[in-house]
């Protein structure tokens, strides 16, 4: 498994010349092979990190490059206290060109979307009405989404990035930069919830409208240990007993 240190310096030396290349400008000019732009980004947005950041797999297109956009200019990732935001602007400011930029949006919204493990404790009922009160105008009754309002859908969001985002926004980590207007909006609509509320509010969203459920590391390993157990049991059964 990668660490968290491991990241960074791979991350990093991404962005550092060998010796003997060409200047930087010369070398946007010349785009990368898919695979590669994809595995880049997948050190972290896959399921495979365990210090990772949120899956992708079938979020808009659209939310998606607006992101990536605000990234590699530095309308986001520029507060090191929010450090993941930190390391993702470091990271997008490799991307040369527009044209990479728009392949991996489309890439990742073409992606079948994956399951996650549903990691939020919460009250489903009264997240329900909270949404309904303080995030459907936006982001749709069923979670869909609006692009006129700058609101991305949230049927693809992990529950604990969600989360996440969410105490960013109410915390001020999120969406005080003039240039981000959707983040602003995020932020004044999560002013003065609760951490239950705020839980209770994602619970809802994850259950009744995000992606697949996953089963967790101990339903995992439950599950393996039965079949262990049936294994063995067949396996030890006198073969002439009816």
């Amino acid at each position: 498994m990668i660490g968290l240190s491991t990241l960074v310096l791979a991350i990093l030396a991404g962005c550092l010349p060998e010796s003997g290349q060409r200047k930087s400008s010369a070398l946007s000019e010349t785009p990368r092979r898919p695979e590669t732009l994809v595995t880049e980004c997948a050190l972290c947005h896959s399921t495979i990190e365990a210090q990772r950041g949120p899956i992708l797999n079938g979020m808009d297109h659209w939310y998606l490059l607006e992101q990536i956009q605000k990234f590699r200019s530095g309308v986001r990732g520029q507060n090191p206290e929010n450090r993941s935001e930190y390391l993702m602007g470091v990271a997008a400011k490799k991307i040369p060109n527009d044209y990479e930029m728009a392949f991996l949006a489309n890439w990742f919204a073409k992606q079948k979307p994956l399951a996650a493990v549903h990691t939020v404790p919460g009250d489903p009922e009264m997240g329900a009405d909270l949404y309904a009160k303080r995030c459907a105008s936006c982001h749709g009754e069923n979670a869909e989404g609006k692009r006129e309002t700058l609101s991305p859908s949230l049927t693809r969001m992990e529950g604990w990035y969600f989360l996440d985002q969410m105490r960013k926004f109410r915390s001020g980590l999120r969406g005080k930069s003039p240039g981000d207007l959707g983040g602003q909006v995020m932020a004044a609509a999560s002013a003065g919830l609760t951490n239950q509320q705020l839980r209770d509010i994602v619970a809802y969203v994850v259950e009744a409208f995000g992606p697949p459920r996953a089963p967790t590391l101990r339903e995992q390993t439950l599950q393996r240990f039965a079949e262990g157990r049936e294994g063995n049991a067949t396996d030890g059964k006198n073969p002439d007993m009816p």
